[in-house]
């Protein structure tokens, strides 16, 4: 239905996570809030990035939906198919990414398109939750122009050291994180970055680390406060 080869993998991956969403829920359709809830799980896309520095998390906007719909289960046709919104929200993200000069659909360009669509229970709870057209698009902005942590077009994605892994992005100075201790079983310690020494590393201040009060460490050993940690290699190794 939709040219897949101009979505970044990212991208993708959210329009897969929201067919797993709409499964999870017994719907016959995908609509906006399961794509809303794919760009939450989706924790290295910008979306997320933008949403979690929104103060908009997983659990919120499950709570928020599930009280806009209700609980109750929808029979499970054998194709389940996108509404006419998303649709619609498609079609906008492709209209955002040319306007923003991007070749590949992102997810920032999805979560924008939820945002300009307006109609569905996606926006709507998103409004519910604090972020409106106008802030979503600033915080978009905010973290693809951040050159510092080398944030641009999800369609021409970085890796990290060795290219195997994604590049974690959102971290402000000031702003509090959790990060992992180098070595196994890869303690998580609550801190705040206090210099972004640019090519993913990091100066953080922590209390109670047998290593000291400021440490140096590196993005792909830090989450943001709040932020989803179930695809983290080293959260399932320790």
């Amino acid at each position: 239905m939709y040219p897949f080869e101009r979505f970044s993998e990212r991208a993708k991956r959210v329009l897969m996570l929201a067919q797993e969403e709409a499964e999870r829920a017994h719907h016959s359709y995908i609509g906006t809030e399961h794509l809303l809830l794919g760009l939450l799980r989706e924790d290295h896309g910008i979306a997320h990035l933008a949403l979690t520095n929104l103060g908009i998390g997983i659990e919120a906007a499950r709570a928020t939906i599930e009280a806009v719909l209700g609980r109750e289960e929808r029979v499970i046709i054998q194709q389940i198919i996108p509404t006419s919104r998303v649709k619609r929200v498609i079609e906008v993200a492709f209209d955002e990414a040319r306007s923003m000069g991007d070749h590949h659909v992102g997810t920032e360009h999805i979560l924008v398109g939820l945002m300009i669509e307006g109609e569905g229970i996606a926006a709507h709870v998103l409004t519910d939750l604090g972020a409106d057209l106008e802030r979503v698009r600033a915080e978009v902005k905010r973290l693809r122009a951040d050159g510092s942590q080398g944030i641009g077009s999800e369609g021409s994605q970085g890796t990290g050291a060795g290219g195997s892994q994604p590049r974690q992005l959102g971290f402000r100075v000031g702003g509090r994180v959790l990060v992992h201790d180098p070595d196994p079983p890869y303690r998580l310690w609550e801190a705040k970055v206090t210099e972004d020494l640019g090519q993913g590393r990091f100066k953080v201040s922590l209390e109670g680390h047998p290593g000291g009060a400021d440490l140096e460490t590196r993005a792909e050993r830090m989450h943001t406060i709040p932020g989803n940690t179930y695809l983290c290699p080293l959260c399932r190794a320790s």
